[in-house]
């Protein structure tokens, strides 16, 4: 049995009143279950089932929480650390993982040994359910809570069904099918609910975000940067018709959505979204909710609400090295670092690489050390609490994501000349000589796939791009090769196990 834990319950004084302070608040005491229940999908407080959500400010702190299940909580990771470093970032032939020095989910995942029993493929499960069975609750209470502005009541709704629809598509990635559980369900009913094929899985996660649009605000003001925009479901739609388009779905129909949605993103730069000038702005804290569209929200301050992400890619520095931090790392360089295949990636010149990956620190014994580890998004000269405590966002869909995702689908439609401003735009502030206009379409896509490589690298993009583009198998196999590593995978790989114990509570059939 894992351990239980819950959110913090009481809304903490705003100091600058931005939003994600708010999210500190979290939902009341929503308490998740993971012992002897399937999706945990019904929180147990008595408090919350029978007279929660039944005011405005109720329904916006149980929003709150939903936001907050994407936070570590207890120091258990987060949809950061979990879903896009370890279960996508780590999957990848972005990361060499060295020895299984205690056990170490990681490694089993880097080399694929996984198995339905690896505590990490639970966690991605139940983390996700615990965001849809928040959801589910409000959206089953909304109608009847009076708000004083119809407009903010659908605002929250709206929110709250994208997150919802955000979760599921998580889920698919990662499992393939997946029970579809709309509204609150006793455990005893979701025990029954089986897994739904990807086709309906697709509509209801597409059609719940493209509900949402019209009731979700372009910007947001000061205190309530951080909320879902307009911006963030069209980038959204984006990514997810783009995966539907590729493998295993191949729905070539998708790919004309996928366009519409991502030109309404890009139509709205300079008033909605934002170019960064420069590639280290990316990576500040200072600029969260600046650049990014839709950013997981973290903050300092022994909250319980800070990322430790930084602290899981990058050794304990000693007190010499620039990046020194006295709370020290969850990162050992013989365990798990970058693999060289990506250091070669970069392009000499490449501004990118050094604000991304060093190759070597000093050590706690003042001696230098070599290693590849990333370093994007820790920031020198922070204070935290502790290793889980740093404050900077992590961003789920980048600006230059939906742009390098609309290039792709030109080139698709065999409009590569139109497709080559958009990845020499990013090339340029990466300081590199743009592509040629005459470029075949063959050669873009291959120069297309390294730009997305190394600009997301450490992001968790790359591994879900392999798998679309159904390349995974040869890219994986002859990185295994190149190591001596004793390996193959095949496209059965791509999906993780369903967790054993949901298996055995619920029936489900295994992936193959």
């Amino acid at each position: 049995m894992k351990t239980t834990y819950t959110r913090n319950t009481s809304l903490l004084p705003l100091n600058n009143k931005t939003f994600k302070k708010i999210l500190i608040g979290g939902i009341l005491t929503l308490g998740m279950i993971s012992c002897e229940k399937d999706l945990m999908l019904e929180p147990e407080n008595n408090i919350t089932q029978t007279s929660f959500y039944t005011t405005e400010l109720q329904i916006s702190q149980a929003l709150s929480g939903v936001y907050s299940a994407m936070i570590n909580s207890s120091s258990r990771g987060g949809f950061d650390v979990n879903f896009y470093l370890l279960a996508s970032e780590v999957r990848s032939n972005n990361f060499n993982a060295i020895s299984q020095n205690g056990n170490r989910d990681y490694y089993a995942i880097n080399r694929f040994q996984d198995t339905s029993s690896t505590e990490e493929v639970e966690i991605l499960w139940e983390d996700a359910y615990q965001l849809i069975s928040y959801a589910n609750y409000i959206l089953a209470r909304i109608d009847a809570v009076p708000f004083a502005d119809p407009a903010v009541k659908e605002q929250y709704r709206s929110e709250t069904r994208f997150l919802r629809a955000y979760a599921y598509f998580e889920l698919m990635r990662n499992f393939g099918k997946v029970p579809l559980v709309d509204r609150p369900v006793s455990p005893e009913e979701a025990a029954s609910i089986k897994r739904t094929d990807l086709p309906t899985l697709y509509n209801f996660i597409t059609s719940e975000i493209e509900a949402s649009v019209d009731g979700l605000k372009n910007t947001y003001d000061a205190k309530n940067k951080g909320r879902i925009t307009k911006s963030a479901a069209h980038a959204m739609l984006g990514r997810i018709y783009l995966t539907g388009n590729g493998y295993p779905l191949n729905n070539s129909s998708y790919l004309q959505k996928a366009k519409d949605h991502l030109y309404t993103v890009i139509q709205g730069e300079g008033q909605y979204v934002t170019f960064a000038p420069n590639y280290a702005d990316l990576f500040k804290s200072a600029n969260d909710n600046k650049y990014h569209i839709f950013e997981i929200q973290h903050i300092s301050g022994g909250l319980s609400q800070g990322s430790y992400l930084p602290s899981y890619v990058s050794p304990t520095f000693g007190s010499a090295d620039p990046l020194y931090n006295a709370q020290g790392s969850l990162y050992s360089s013989a365990e798990l670092g970058v693999s060289q295949s990506l250091i070669n990636a970069y392009e000499s010149g490449d501004l990118r690489r050094s604000l991304t990956i060093k190759t070597q620190f000093i050590a706690q014994n003042g001696q230098p050390d070599n290693a590849n580890y990333f370093v994007k998004f820790r920031e020198p000269g922070l204070v935290i609490t502790n290793r889980y405590d740093w404050p900077i966002n992590f961003p789920i869909i980048r600006y230059e994501d939906v742009l390098l995702m609309y290039a792709e689908v030109l080139n698709n439609e065999g409009n590569t000349s139109g497709a080559v401003p958009f990845v020499n735009r990013i090339r340029q502030r990466a300081g590199l000589s743009p592509l040629s206009a005459s470029i075949s379409s063959t050669d873009f896509t291959t120069a297309l796939r390294k730009e997305r490589r190394v600009e997301f690298a450490g992001e968790g993009i790359y591994w879900h791009d392999l798998v679309r583009w159904n390349t995974a198998v040869s890219v994986i196999n002859q990185a295994a090769a190149e190591l001596n590593y004793n390996y193959t995978i095949t496209t059965n790989d791509y999906l993780y196990q369903i967790p054993l114990s949901q298996v055995q509570v619920a029936g489900y059939e295994q992936n193959p």
